[in-house]
């Protein structure tokens, strides 16, 4: 993916020479400043607020993703592990042995 951001970018020296400033500038805009070396990007700062967002949005994406290949598993007939299988190979791992119901 190649995004081109062509809105707060700062060289690296320019926000090492007052990162406070940029800083609380980056939390008050609410949105990302591209920093650059030689002219060309080399990173990106996000405000907490907007990386916790994106960070939640993954995960629910992945989970999203996750959901629908168990769905497709079990539309193709796939049943998982049985239960007790599962529970007796979890208890061996952590050293316990299963109790018989």
């Amino acid at each position: 993916m190649n995004t081109i951001l062509n809105t707060d970018v700062l060289s690296m020296a320019e926000f090492a020479q007052d990162t406070r400033e940029h800083s609380a500038r980056l939390k008050q805009r609410g949105r990302a400043t591209v920093l650059t070396q030689d002219g060309e990007a080399a990173a990106v700062l996000v405000p907490v607020e907007a990386y916790e967002k994106m960070a939640r949005e993954a995960y629910e994406h992945q989970m999203d993703v996750r959901l629908h290949e168990a769905v497709a598993a079990y539309a193709a007939g796939d049943r998982g592990t049985p239960a007790r299988e599962f529970f007796d190979e979890l208890y061996r791992e952590d050293g316990q042995q299963t109790q018989k119901a």
